[in-house]
């Protein structure tokens, strides 16, 4: 395939050495990923571009497994495009595969993790040299990203594949019972069979076990969805254990996952337990009292305001928001603003649906002018009327000034850093990959 290289910029970057303290000394090459690179120009000579027609990657295909006592193996075909003249390749849980959602993500991982450049194809290739076992049952991905004549990382090739289930001893399984439910609680008793070595339990929101394991598993290095209610669990039983759940909402399902092994540590089946709380309020017109609490905080620290929100008894939910009285005198939000901002889903913030009296405390600037909402919703799923309490803060007591905050919307004072909290990083397996035909 023809290619061209064309020449736009030579050696005017070398005379940078003599420009001014304040000329820029340095060269930004930034992807469209958000990774850049950086160069000194005084080293630089040239900028030069070129181009390579047609699909640069390393297609691999995934013939066969083994694993025994010398560790994993796993056979590949490896077919290299026209213009590939190298890739590198990995294999690795396909949750953690599935976060690379580009050809970027995948180069930059494998550069880390994969195997050295490969300048051959295989037909029939021993991936061998892997950080830790395989699960068994499990999904893993087998990765390559071809590199150009320029050594530049293109496209990403990639083929997933499960490995096989290694058989049970016994019949290991956990019985259960639901022994009560609250409208925010609920105690379940485990009972293990004789070929129970041990289990573990936790509880997702229904429906969403596989994806906090897509989502964590990367994060925390679980391979396996049992790996990772072993972790939530935060121990392991082998004896019948009753647990209570707190602190959960109202009206809502649960999937409790038990998760037992047998005497050679292999996972059984996950087992499912759904639970429904039981639900509050009635059929009738939910609505929500809304009172002025106390002012404080310092300048340092910063200023708050408390308030609190009272449902009726027909209420099941409410949710709640203060907002700079200015800010709602706009065509952005007045009452029709309002209602659309609370009655919307926000899964980020774990204060926003309420249940029961909210004593809320809210970030909030001296002297200013607010307006506290509430918006409810019955057993029914109907929402009821708009409650509104106009009302202002006092001045500082000092003089220092706050900055101002970034959105006119409040936040509260307790949840503000859990919602700010980093995520931990990807975990990375170091491992030295070879493959040999």
């Amino acid at each position: 395939m023809m290619k061209r290289l064309y020449l736009l910029l030579v050696s005017a970057l070398v005379v940078m050495a003599s420009f001014a303290q304040n000329e820029p000394n340095r060269l930004f090459v930034h992807e469209k990923s958000g990774s850049f690179k950086g160069f000194i120009v005084d080293r630089l000579d040239s900028i030069s571009f070129g181009r390579v027609d047609g699909r640069v990657a390393a297609d691999v295909t995934f013939n066969r497994y083994s694993t025994g006592d010398t560790g994993d193996t796993v056979w590949v075909a490896v077919k290299r495009t026209s213009d590939c003249q190298a890739f590198r390749i990995a294999c690795l849980p396909s949750n953690t595969a599935n976060m690379l959602k580009d050809d970027a993500a995948a180069a930059s991982y494998l550069e880390q993790n994969g195997s050295g450049l490969l300048y051959q194809d295989f037909t029939d290739g021993q991936l061998t040299g892997f950080g830790k076992p395989f699960s068994d049952n499990t999904k893993y991905t087998l990765l390559t990203v071809g590199y150009d004549q320029y050594g530049v990382a293109c496209e990403a090739s990639r083929t997933e594949f499960t490995t096989p289930r290694k058989p049970l001893v016994g019949n290991p399984s956990v019985a259960w019972e639901l022994d009560d439910v609250g409208t925010d609680n609920f105690t379940m008793t485990f009972t293990p069979n004789g070929d129970v070595k041990g289990y573990a339990f936790c509880s997702f929101d229904e429906g969403t076990m596989e994806q906090q394991f897509e989502q964590w598993g990367p994060m925390f290095g679980f391979t396996t969805i049992g790996d990772m209610i072993k972790q939530f669990c935060g121990g392991t039983y082998s004896d019948k254990y009753t647990n209570k759940w707190t602190g959960m909402a109202p009206g809502k399902t649960y999937d409790v996952a038990i998760q037992c092994w047998d005497a050679n540590d292999t996972y059984a089946d996950v087992i499912i337990a759904k639970v429904t709380t039981n639900s509050l309020g009635g059929d009738g017109v939910a609505e929500v009292t809304i009172t002025k609490g106390d002012f404080g905080g310092d300048a340092v620290n910063g200023y708050w305001q408390k308030v609190t929100y009272t449902p009726n008894d027909q209420t099941a939910l409410h949710r709640d928001m203060i907002i700079e009285k200015k800010a709602y005198n706009t065509p952005e939000w007045g009452d029709e603003g309002i209602l659309k901002y609370l009655k919307g889903d926000n899964s980020y913030d774990p204060y926003w649906d309420q249940y029961g009296v909210d004593e809320a405390q809210w970030n909030a600037d001296p002297s200013t002018e607010y307006i506290a909402f509430s918006v409810a919703q019955n057993a029914k799923g109907e929402w009821g009327p708009l409650a509104r309490l106009e009302l202002a803060t006092p001045a500082a007591t000092d003089a220092t000034t706050m900055p101002k905050k970034a959105s006119v919307v409040s936040t509260r004072v307790a949840g503000a850093q859990k919602r700010n909290a980093v995520a931990p990083a990807m975990k990375v397996m170091k491992k030295k990959l070879t493959l040999t035909e």
